[in-house]
Protein backbone atom coordinates (compact mmCIF):
# COMPACT_ATOMS: atom_id res chain seq x y z
CA UNK A 1 0.00 0.00 0.00
CA UNK A 2 2.70 2.70 0.95
CA UNK A 3 4.41 1.80 -2.79
CA UNK A 4 1.42 2.88 -3.73
CA UNK A 5 0.56 6.34 -2.17
CA UNK A 6 4.45 6.98 -2.88
CA UNK A 7 3.84 6.74 -6.28
CA UNK A 8 0.66 9.26 -6.15
CA UNK A 9 2.62 11.70 -3.79
CA UNK A 10 5.95 11.84 -6.66
CA UNK A 11 3.25 12.12 -9.57
CA UNK A 12 2.46 14.73 -7.10
CA UNK A 13 5.99 15.75 -6.86
CA UNK A 14 6.73 16.01 -10.86
CA UNK A 15 3.32 17.39 -11.57
CA UNK A 16 4.42 20.81 -9.63
CA UNK A 17 8.19 20.89 -10.58
CA UNK A 18 7.05 23.36 -13.22
CA UNK A 19 4.39 25.34 -11.69
CA UNK A 20 5.06 28.39 -10.28
CA UNK A 21 3.95 29.26 -6.47
CA UNK A 22 3.92 32.92 -6.86
CA UNK A 23 7.23 33.42 -6.52
CA UNK A 24 8.66 37.05 -7.83
CA UNK A 25 10.68 36.65 -10.64
CA UNK A 26 13.77 38.63 -9.35
CA UNK A 27 13.71 36.75 -5.72
CA UNK A 28 16.96 35.05 -5.14
CA UNK A 29 16.28 30.99 -4.45
CA UNK A 30 18.88 28.72 -2.36
CA UNK A 31 18.39 25.47 -1.93
CA UNK A 32 19.37 23.84 1.99
CA UNK A 33 19.49 21.01 3.45
CA UNK A 34 18.45 19.88 7.18
CA UNK A 35 22.78 20.07 8.24
CA UNK A 36 23.47 23.25 6.17
CA UNK A 37 20.36 25.19 8.35
CA UNK A 38 21.83 23.56 11.62
CA UNK A 39 25.20 24.67 11.24
CA UNK A 40 24.32 27.98 9.38
CA UNK A 41 22.22 28.60 12.54
CA UNK A 42 24.90 27.73 15.26
CA UNK A 43 27.52 30.24 13.74
CA UNK A 44 25.15 33.21 13.19
CA UNK A 45 23.34 32.90 16.70
CA UNK A 46 23.58 35.73 18.79
CA UNK A 47 23.07 33.73 22.06
CA UNK A 48 25.63 31.42 20.86
CA UNK A 49 28.27 33.85 20.19
CA UNK A 50 27.31 35.29 24.17
CA UNK A 51 27.47 32.05 25.31
CA UNK A 52 31.08 31.59 23.95
CA UNK A 53 32.18 35.21 25.26
CA UNK A 54 30.98 33.64 29.14
CA UNK A 55 33.44 30.83 28.66
CA UNK A 56 36.64 33.17 27.41
CA UNK A 57 35.13 35.27 30.22
CA UNK A 58 35.51 32.53 33.03
CA UNK A 59 38.79 30.78 31.78
CA UNK A 60 40.03 34.40 32.18
CA UNK A 61 39.26 33.96 35.67
CA UNK A 62 40.95 30.80 36.00
CA UNK A 63 43.95 32.38 34.75
CA UNK A 64 43.30 35.19 37.12
CA UNK A 65 43.08 33.30 40.08
CA UNK A 66 46.65 31.33 38.71
CA UNK A 67 47.91 34.54 38.57
CA UNK A 68 47.59 35.34 42.15
CA UNK A 69 50.00 32.31 43.51
CA UNK A 70 53.01 34.22 41.53
CA UNK A 71 55.22 36.29 43.72
CA UNK A 72 54.00 40.33 43.93
CA UNK A 73 56.84 42.86 43.41
CA UNK A 74 57.34 46.78 43.69
CA UNK A 75 59.93 49.12 42.41
CA UNK A 76 59.38 52.89 44.06
CA UNK A 77 61.89 55.81 43.91
CA UNK A 78 61.39 59.45 45.13
CA UNK A 79 63.65 62.61 44.65
CA UNK A 80 62.63 65.41 46.85
CA UNK A 81 64.16 69.28 47.00
CA UNK A 82 63.88 71.69 49.33
CA UNK A 83 64.50 74.98 49.13
CA UNK A 84 64.85 76.80 52.80
CA UNK A 85 63.52 80.65 52.67
CA UNK A 86 64.84 81.34 55.64
CA UNK A 87 67.97 79.51 56.60
CA UNK A 88 69.63 80.59 59.47
CA UNK A 89 68.23 80.04 63.62
CA UNK A 90 69.24 81.55 66.22
CA UNK A 91 68.97 80.46 69.70
CA UNK A 92 70.73 81.70 72.24
CA UNK A 93 73.70 80.40 72.23
CA UNK A 94 73.61 77.99 69.42
CA UNK A 95 73.40 80.03 65.52
CA UNK A 96 72.58 77.74 63.37
CA UNK A 97 73.13 78.40 59.15
CA UNK A 98 71.50 75.81 56.66
CA UNK A 99 71.79 75.42 53.06
CA UNK A 100 69.70 77.17 51.15
CA UNK A 101 69.00 74.19 49.38
CA UNK A 102 68.71 70.03 50.09
CA UNK A 103 68.28 67.66 47.56
CA UNK A 104 67.85 63.86 48.30
CA UNK A 105 67.42 60.48 46.81
CA UNK A 106 65.15 56.81 48.13
CA UNK A 107 64.66 54.11 46.29
CA UNK A 108 62.81 51.14 47.48
CA UNK A 109 62.42 47.48 45.68
CA UNK A 110 60.99 44.63 47.16
CA UNK A 111 59.61 41.18 46.35
CA UNK A 112 56.87 38.89 48.53
CA UNK A 113 55.83 35.02 48.15
CA UNK A 114 53.07 32.95 50.01
CA UNK A 115 54.60 29.95 51.59
CA UNK A 116 50.88 28.85 53.03
CA UNK A 117 47.57 30.42 53.36
CA UNK A 118 45.52 27.19 53.89
CA UNK A 119 45.21 26.45 50.23
CA UNK A 120 43.19 29.06 49.34
CA UNK A 121 44.56 29.96 46.19
CA UNK A 122 44.54 25.96 45.45
CA UNK A 123 40.62 26.11 45.89
CA UNK A 124 39.99 29.53 44.46
CA UNK A 125 41.95 28.17 41.02
CA UNK A 126 39.97 24.69 41.01
CA UNK A 127 36.65 26.85 41.82
CA UNK A 128 37.00 28.89 38.69
CA UNK A 129 37.75 25.95 36.82
CA UNK A 130 34.93 24.52 37.71
CA UNK A 131 33.18 27.68 36.77
CA UNK A 132 34.66 27.72 33.05
CA UNK A 133 33.15 24.08 32.98
CA UNK A 134 29.41 25.65 33.83
CA UNK A 135 30.11 28.12 31.39
CA UNK A 136 31.33 25.19 28.64
CA UNK A 137 27.95 23.32 29.06
CA UNK A 138 25.78 26.73 28.84
CA UNK A 139 27.25 26.43 25.28
CA UNK A 140 26.05 23.31 25.24
CA UNK A 141 22.65 23.88 26.41
CA UNK A 142 22.52 26.98 24.03
CA UNK A 143 23.63 24.77 21.19
CA UNK A 144 21.01 22.50 21.31
CA UNK A 145 18.10 24.84 21.64
CA UNK A 146 19.77 26.68 18.34
CA UNK A 147 19.69 23.25 16.89
CA UNK A 148 16.30 22.50 17.87
CA UNK A 149 14.81 26.01 16.55
CA UNK A 150 16.58 25.49 12.82
CA UNK A 151 14.96 22.20 12.72
CA UNK A 152 11.26 23.22 13.90
CA UNK A 153 11.57 26.16 11.14
CA UNK A 154 12.82 23.76 8.06
CA UNK A 155 10.41 21.38 9.05
CA UNK A 156 7.80 24.53 9.15
CA UNK A 157 8.97 25.22 5.48
CA UNK A 158 9.22 21.41 4.13
CA UNK A 159 5.63 20.97 5.58
CA UNK A 160 4.08 24.26 3.79
CA UNK A 161 5.84 22.98 0.62
CA UNK A 162 4.59 19.97 0.86
CA UNK A 163 1.03 21.30 1.42
CA UNK A 164 1.89 23.70 -1.51
CA UNK A 165 3.00 20.67 -3.76
CA UNK A 166 -0.46 18.81 -3.23
CA UNK A 167 -2.54 21.77 -3.47
CA UNK A 168 -1.36 22.55 -6.80
CA UNK A 169 -1.99 18.28 -8.08
CA UNK A 170 -5.80 18.98 -6.10
CA UNK A 171 -6.25 22.41 -8.44
CA UNK A 172 -5.05 20.07 -11.66
CA UNK A 173 -7.70 17.34 -10.51
CA UNK A 174 -10.27 19.96 -10.11
CA UNK A 175 -9.83 21.62 -13.11
CA UNK A 176 -10.52 18.27 -14.74
CA UNK A 177 -13.46 17.84 -13.12
CA UNK A 178 -14.71 20.90 -13.85
CA UNK A 179 -14.30 20.34 -17.94
CA UNK A 180 -16.00 17.23 -17.41
CA UNK A 181 -18.77 18.96 -15.48
CA UNK A 182 -19.30 21.25 -18.16
CA UNK A 183 -19.15 18.62 -20.57
CA UNK A 184 -21.86 17.07 -18.66
CA UNK A 185 -23.78 20.05 -18.60
CA UNK A 186 -23.59 20.49 -22.20
CA UNK A 187 -24.93 17.04 -22.72
CA UNK A 188 -28.10 18.32 -20.34
CA UNK A 189 -26.45 15.40 -17.46
CA UNK A 190 -26.03 17.70 -15.01
CA UNK A 191 -27.16 21.41 -14.16
CA UNK A 192 -25.29 24.61 -14.37
CA UNK A 193 -25.18 24.61 -10.24
CA UNK A 194 -23.24 21.58 -10.50
CA UNK A 195 -20.78 23.06 -12.67
CA UNK A 196 -20.33 26.53 -10.26
CA UNK A 197 -20.16 24.37 -6.97
CA UNK A 198 -17.23 22.11 -8.71
CA UNK A 199 -16.03 26.08 -9.48
CA UNK A 200 -16.52 27.16 -6.23
CA UNK A 201 -14.36 24.12 -4.38
CA UNK A 202 -12.10 25.40 -6.62
CA UNK A 203 -11.81 29.04 -5.46
CA UNK A 204 -11.80 27.37 -1.85
CA UNK A 205 -8.46 25.83 -3.04
CA UNK A 206 -7.02 28.76 -3.83
CA UNK A 207 -7.51 30.46 -1.00
CA UNK A 208 -5.80 27.53 0.66
CA UNK A 209 -3.25 28.35 -1.65
CA UNK A 210 -2.75 31.42 -0.85
CA UNK A 211 -2.31 30.92 2.63
CA UNK A 212 0.25 28.61 2.43
CA UNK A 213 2.35 30.86 0.33
CA UNK A 214 2.01 33.73 3.08
CA UNK A 215 3.12 31.84 5.27
CA UNK A 216 5.96 30.40 3.37
CA UNK A 217 6.61 33.64 3.14
CA UNK A 218 6.89 34.34 6.84
CA UNK A 219 8.58 31.12 7.48
CA UNK A 220 11.27 31.93 4.71
CA UNK A 221 11.76 35.27 6.69
CA UNK A 222 12.00 34.26 10.03
CA UNK A 223 14.65 31.76 8.99
CA UNK A 224 16.51 34.15 6.68
CA UNK A 225 17.01 36.01 10.15
CA UNK A 226 18.37 33.02 12.44
CA UNK A 227 20.81 31.97 9.59
CA UNK A 228 22.25 35.26 8.25
CA UNK A 229 20.75 35.21 5.53
CA UNK A 230 19.18 38.62 3.51
CA UNK A 231 15.52 39.05 4.17
CA UNK A 232 14.41 38.49 0.50
CA UNK A 233 15.84 35.28 0.16
CA UNK A 234 13.64 32.65 -0.89
CA UNK A 235 14.58 29.27 0.63
CA UNK A 236 13.33 25.70 -0.19
CA UNK A 237 14.04 22.66 1.39
CA UNK A 238 16.25 20.36 -0.19
CA UNK A 239 14.84 15.95 0.13
CA UNK A 240 14.23 15.49 3.52
CA UNK A 241 15.27 12.06 5.17
CA UNK A 242 11.78 11.88 7.28
CA UNK A 243 12.14 10.21 11.02
CA UNK A 244 10.07 6.71 11.24
CA UNK A 245 11.92 4.14 13.19
CA UNK A 246 11.07 2.42 15.55
CA UNK A 247 12.05 4.30 18.89
CA UNK A 248 14.25 2.33 21.67
CA UNK A 249 12.72 1.98 25.13
CA UNK A 250 11.49 4.58 27.52
CA UNK A 251 14.36 3.24 30.19
CA UNK A 252 16.97 3.56 27.53
CA UNK A 253 15.79 7.50 26.76
CA UNK A 254 15.91 7.91 30.44
CA UNK A 255 19.41 6.62 31.11
CA UNK A 256 20.89 8.71 28.22
CA UNK A 257 19.03 11.93 29.50
CA UNK A 258 20.57 11.37 32.79
CA UNK A 259 24.03 10.84 31.54
CA UNK A 260 24.20 13.14 29.12
CA UNK A 261 21.63 16.26 30.13
CA UNK A 262 24.07 19.40 30.61
CA UNK A 263 21.68 20.14 33.37
CA UNK A 264 22.53 17.64 35.54
CA UNK A 265 26.43 18.20 34.77
CA UNK A 266 25.66 21.90 35.72
CA UNK A 267 24.19 21.04 39.14
CA UNK A 268 27.34 18.48 40.04
CA UNK A 269 29.45 21.48 39.12
CA UNK A 270 27.97 23.79 40.76
CA UNK A 271 28.03 21.53 43.94
CA UNK A 272 31.14 21.39 43.56
CA UNK A 273 31.67 24.76 43.58
CA UNK A 274 30.40 25.19 46.78
CA UNK A 275 32.98 22.54 48.50
CA UNK A 276 35.60 24.57 47.20
CA UNK A 277 34.26 27.47 48.58
CA UNK A 278 33.97 25.74 51.67
CA UNK A 279 37.17 24.94 52.05
CA UNK A 280 38.25 28.09 50.97
CA UNK A 281 36.51 29.73 54.51
CA UNK A 282 37.98 27.22 55.90
CA UNK A 283 41.63 27.77 54.52
CA UNK A 284 41.01 31.12 56.23
CA UNK A 285 41.04 30.09 59.83
CA UNK A 286 44.77 28.63 59.20
CA UNK A 287 47.96 30.61 60.02
CA UNK A 288 49.61 32.03 57.31
CA UNK A 289 53.50 32.13 56.22
CA UNK A 290 54.75 34.40 53.78
CA UNK A 291 58.28 35.76 53.06
CA UNK A 292 60.30 39.24 51.83
CA UNK A 293 63.21 39.90 49.94
CA UNK A 294 63.80 43.91 50.16
CA UNK A 295 66.64 46.71 48.77
CA UNK A 296 66.83 49.98 49.64
CA UNK A 297 68.64 53.22 48.50
CA UNK A 298 69.12 56.87 50.41
CA UNK A 299 71.25 59.34 49.41
CA UNK A 300 71.27 62.95 50.16
CA UNK A 301 72.90 65.36 47.06
CA UNK A 302 72.71 66.87 44.09
CA UNK A 303 74.06 63.60 42.25
CA UNK A 304 71.80 60.34 41.62
CA UNK A 305 74.65 58.51 41.25
CA UNK A 306 77.30 59.51 44.23
CA UNK A 307 80.41 58.87 44.76
CA UNK A 308 81.50 55.95 47.69
CA UNK A 309 80.53 56.70 51.31
CA UNK A 310 77.91 59.40 50.38
CA UNK A 311 74.53 56.76 50.47
CA UNK A 312 73.36 53.62 52.43
CA UNK A 313 71.84 50.96 50.40
CA UNK A 314 70.09 48.61 53.19
CA UNK A 315 69.00 45.14 52.05
CA UNK A 316 66.66 43.04 54.33
CA UNK A 317 65.31 39.61 53.91
CA UNK A 318 62.67 38.69 56.78
CA UNK A 319 59.49 35.77 56.61
CA UNK A 320 56.55 36.20 58.47
CA UNK A 321 54.00 34.34 60.38
CA UNK A 322 50.58 35.57 60.93
CA UNK A 323 47.01 34.60 62.57
CA UNK A 324 43.77 36.09 62.32
CA UNK A 325 41.98 33.76 64.83
CA UNK A 326 38.85 35.73 64.72
CA UNK A 327 37.89 34.26 61.57
CA UNK A 328 37.15 31.04 63.63
CA UNK A 329 34.29 33.11 64.56
CA UNK A 330 33.44 35.55 61.77
CA UNK A 331 33.50 33.23 59.51
CA UNK A 332 30.82 30.94 61.28
CA UNK A 333 28.00 32.42 59.28
CA UNK A 334 29.83 32.54 56.13
CA UNK A 335 29.91 28.59 56.35
CA UNK A 336 26.22 28.47 57.13
CA UNK A 337 25.82 30.26 53.98
CA UNK A 338 27.31 27.77 52.03
CA UNK A 339 25.76 24.24 53.83
CA UNK A 340 22.23 25.74 53.18
CA UNK A 341 23.35 26.96 49.46
CA UNK A 342 24.97 23.06 48.91
CA UNK A 343 21.16 21.96 50.47
CA UNK A 344 19.20 23.89 47.57
CA UNK A 345 21.63 22.21 44.93
CA UNK A 346 20.67 18.79 46.23
CA UNK A 347 17.11 19.81 46.27
CA UNK A 348 17.70 21.56 42.26
CA UNK A 349 18.86 18.23 41.54
CA UNK A 350 15.70 16.57 42.52
CA UNK A 351 13.77 18.78 40.90
CA UNK A 352 15.84 18.47 37.98
CA UNK A 353 15.86 14.68 37.63
CA UNK A 354 11.60 14.72 38.61
CA UNK A 355 11.50 17.39 35.03
CA UNK A 356 13.82 15.32 33.14
CA UNK A 357 12.20 12.00 33.28
CA UNK A 358 8.47 14.03 32.80
CA UNK A 359 10.04 15.50 29.36
CA UNK A 360 12.01 12.32 28.18
CA UNK A 361 8.01 10.69 28.59
CA UNK A 362 6.17 12.77 27.17
CA UNK A 363 8.71 13.10 23.99
CA UNK A 364 8.39 9.32 23.94
CA UNK A 365 4.99 9.06 24.16
CA UNK A 366 4.36 11.97 21.44
CA UNK A 367 6.93 10.24 19.18
CA UNK A 368 5.09 7.40 19.42
CA UNK A 369 1.88 8.88 18.77
CA UNK A 370 3.15 10.75 15.82
CA UNK A 371 4.10 6.74 14.15
CA UNK A 372 0.64 5.32 15.13
CA UNK A 373 -0.73 8.58 13.38
CA UNK A 374 1.31 8.12 9.91
CA UNK A 375 0.11 4.57 10.04
CA UNK A 376 -3.16 5.54 10.79
CA UNK A 377 -3.21 8.14 7.30
CA UNK A 378 -1.19 5.66 5.15
CA UNK A 379 -4.96 3.09 5.81
CA UNK A 380 -6.63 6.74 5.55
CA UNK A 381 -5.20 7.35 1.98
CA UNK A 382 -5.68 4.08 0.90
CA UNK A 383 -9.53 4.43 2.03
CA UNK A 384 -10.04 7.55 0.41
CA UNK A 385 -8.21 6.58 -3.08
CA UNK A 386 -10.80 3.97 -3.43
CA UNK A 387 -13.84 6.32 -2.49
CA UNK A 388 -12.51 8.82 -4.84
CA UNK A 389 -11.99 6.19 -7.66
CA UNK A 390 -15.62 4.79 -6.76
CA UNK A 391 -16.97 8.21 -6.67
CA UNK A 392 -15.28 9.13 -10.01
CA UNK A 393 -17.07 6.12 -11.88
CA UNK A 394 -20.45 6.63 -10.33
CA UNK A 395 -20.44 10.67 -11.14
CA UNK A 396 -19.39 9.56 -14.69
CA UNK A 397 -22.10 7.19 -14.97
CA UNK A 398 -24.66 10.13 -13.26
CA UNK A 399 -25.53 7.66 -10.27
CA UNK A 400 -24.12 9.87 -7.41
CA UNK A 401 -24.83 13.60 -6.69
CA UNK A 402 -21.79 16.36 -7.06
CA UNK A 403 -21.46 16.62 -3.55
CA UNK A 404 -20.38 13.20 -2.79
CA UNK A 405 -17.99 13.69 -5.79
CA UNK A 406 -16.19 16.90 -4.12
CA UNK A 407 -16.61 15.49 -1.02
CA UNK A 408 -14.27 11.94 -2.22
CA UNK A 409 -11.97 14.52 -3.98
CA UNK A 410 -11.73 16.99 -1.24
CA UNK A 411 -10.83 13.57 1.63
CA UNK A 412 -8.24 12.38 -0.69
CA UNK A 413 -6.00 15.28 -0.97
CA UNK A 414 -6.74 16.05 2.79
CA UNK A 415 -5.53 12.70 3.58
CA UNK A 416 -2.38 13.15 1.11
CA UNK A 417 -1.83 16.71 2.92
CA UNK A 418 -2.17 15.42 6.60
CA UNK A 419 -0.20 12.23 6.07
CA UNK A 420 2.93 14.63 4.40
CA UNK A 421 2.28 17.08 7.88
CA UNK A 422 2.32 13.95 10.11
CA UNK A 423 5.19 12.55 8.70
CA UNK A 424 7.18 15.91 8.97
CA UNK A 425 5.79 16.17 12.47
CA UNK A 426 7.01 12.79 13.41
CA UNK A 427 10.19 13.50 12.65
CA UNK A 428 10.35 16.61 14.64
CA UNK A 429 9.50 15.01 17.17
CA UNK A 430 11.60 12.51 16.82
CA UNK A 431 14.54 15.06 16.97
CA UNK A 432 12.65 16.46 20.45
CA UNK A 433 13.14 13.33 21.86
CA UNK A 434 17.05 13.43 20.87
CA UNK A 435 17.07 16.78 22.57
CA UNK A 436 15.19 16.07 25.98
CA UNK A 437 17.93 12.68 26.01
CA UNK A 438 20.51 15.13 25.78
CA UNK A 439 21.96 13.54 21.88
CA UNK A 440 20.30 16.26 19.50
CA UNK A 441 23.99 17.66 19.10
CA UNK A 442 24.82 14.49 17.07
CA UNK A 443 23.03 15.61 14.31
CA UNK A 444 25.88 17.71 13.19
CA UNK A 445 28.15 15.06 13.79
Amino acid sequence: MKTLINSLLWKSLLLCLGTALSIPGNAQTRLLTLNQTVEMALSNSNAMKLKRASVDLAINKYNQSKDQSLPTGSVSGTFSRTENIANHIKLGSLDWVLPKRAESYVGNASLNETIFNGFKLKYARQSTLLLSEIAKSNVTLTEDEVIYTAVQMYFDLYKISQSQKIVQQNLTAVDNLIQQAEQFYRHGIVTKNDVLRFKLQRSGIEITASDLEANRKIVCYNMNVLLGLPDSLDLQTDSVLLKEETPLSLEQYLDMAFSQRKELEQNTLQSKVQDFSFKALKADELPKLSVSAGMGYNHAGSTFIPVNGTFIAPFSLGATLSWDFSTLWMNKNKLSEIQINQKQTLIEKNIWTDRIRTEVNQAYQLYSRALNKVNLLFSSIEEATENDRMQADRYKNNVTTVTDRIDADAKLYQALTDLEIARADASVAWYNLLKVSGKISTITQ
